[in-house]
């Protein structure tokens, strides 16, 4: 993402957890549970339960990369849960092997290329270390991405797990309980529709809402706009994730490219 303005204010969706490298400009994140974490020039971003109000001071260019339950959870191990809705200093977790990261990926102005010396520098760390219950994750993505509502029954009776035992292992790697993240993806998918231009109600959607009004609270909680902002491209952010993810249709999970 590149910015010339000299102010810059996004509200960004709620998301997975994410990578970041801030090349210039500076700013901070003002998450939906009221916390206020500064813009890290490379910075960890925990899995959020809503929008993210992003204001910086540029020129701003920043890269940055998604980070799947299993390598989130070798990054954080126990503490992971706590750092939900924040932003942290990356350097702490990975040293000065991020210092390097981050001047390769300066010297580089191709984008294609500085995404591939992310996924590279991530795809290097050890997630073994955790002993991620990979079984319990791909139970969970199969959950969130079968139907819009899916059902906690569900979860127990195909983990075998007590309803305690899912919420501290979906909170680990996910961020947060199942309901909420049932609730999150139902959301993000409604609005990866709207943003992309096509109609809600075609894609049967709209019958996993209580009504409208329900619909419009989830929206705007875990995506940060109305329906109605959204399809005017109130955020043009929010429009590049729905239509470049759609494109990975395929190549990743649909719980990516869905949502």
């Amino acid at each position: 993402m590149k910015q010339d303005c000299a102010r810059y204010e996004e509200v960004e969706r709620a998301d997975r957890p994410q990578f970041r490298i801030m090349l210039s400009g500076t700013g901070e994140y003002r998450f939906a549970n009221g916390t206020v974490d500064p813009a890290f020039a490379i910075a960890l971003i925990g899995p959020t339960s809503g929008r993210i109000h992003g204001i910086g001071t540029g020129p701003m260019e920043v890269v940055g990369a998604g980070l799947l339950p299993p390598l989130w959870g070798a990054l954080m191990g126990s503490r992971a849960q706590q750092f939900t809705d924040r932003a942290i200093d990356a350097t702490s977790i990975f040293g000065d092997e991020a210092q390097e990261l981050a001047r390769r990926v300066a010297a580089n102005p191709d984008v294609t290329a500085r995404f591939a010396m992310l996924c590279d520098f991530l795809g290097a760390v050890d997630v073994s270390a955790d002993a991620a219950p990979l079984w319990f994750i791909r139970i969970i993505d199969d959950w969130l991405a079968e139907r819009m509502d899916p059902r906690i029954e569900q979860l127990t009776e195909r983990t075998s797990l007590s309803i305690r035992q899912i919420e501290r292992l979906t909170k680990r790697y996910y961020g947060l309980p199942p309901i909420t993240l049932a609730r999150k993806y139902r959301a993000l998918r409604a609005a990866a529709v709207l943003a992309r231009g096509e109609d809600l109600s075609e894609s049967g959607m709209t019958d996993s809402f209580y009504d409208q009004s329900h619909m419009i609270r989830e929206i705007k909680r875990f995506a940060g706009l109305t329906p109605q902002k959204i399809k005017a491209h109130g955020s043009s952010m929010l429009t590049e994730i729905a239509t470049g993810r759609k494109s990975l249709e395929g190549k990743v999970g649909p719980l990516i490219s869905d949502a």
